[in-house]
């Protein structure tokens, strides 16, 4: 067994401002937690997982990944709306990162599955067992098209917005 030793932070809540480069830390942890949940999912689907847990980490991780691009590129914007007026609200997010970043729209078949996916997360039916669950075999929800264009958003990302500075 190992043993790590945990550091102890204790943290009084205050009221202060974030630096830049804090603005910027926040934006990339929530960047980097929405891809680990994609990751996870994908793991997930791949070891023959609950696809309703596949989903609702597919989901989650869409959302965070969103909200943590939004908040590289705009953080004052953001940071007040991401729960006020986006909430879990998956296509509400995709429209303000579309808008933000002068990207072309989705298509309409993205769209529609990336609705059903929004209405499904936001209201829990990924995450709890409903009698939905009895009703819909999770394997017919659709999520190909939102999981190819959140994996070329990343790949776009970290080329772009995320990459390292090469050295000299």
């Amino acid at each position: 067994m190992v043993r790590r030793d945990m550091a102890t932070v204790k943290m009084k809540a205050s009221v202060g401002r974030l630096t830049t480069h804090g603005k910027r830390m926040v934006a990339e942890s929530m960047y980097a937690k929405g891809k680990s949940f994609i990751g996870a999912a994908l793991l997930l689907r791949q070891w023959q997982g609950y696809e309703y847990v596949v989903l609702h980490l597919l989901c989650q991780g869409i959302e965070i990944t969103l909200k943590g691009l939004l908040l590289m590129n705009d953080y004052d914007k953001y940071k007040d709306e991401l729960k006020s007026t986006f909430g879990h609200n998956m296509k509400k997010l995709a429209a303000a990162a579309i808008s933000e970043f002068s990207v072309r729209p989705m298509r309409p078949a993205l769209e529609a599955e990336l609705q059903m996916l929004s209405s499904l997360y936001s209201s829990q039916r990924l995450r709890y067992g409903t009698f939905y669950d009895v009703l819909v075999n999770p394997e017919t929800i659709q999520s190909h098209l939102a999981l190819r264009k959140i994996a070329a958003v990343i790949r776009l990302a970290d080329r772009h917005v995320f990459a390292k500075p090469k050295a000299i």
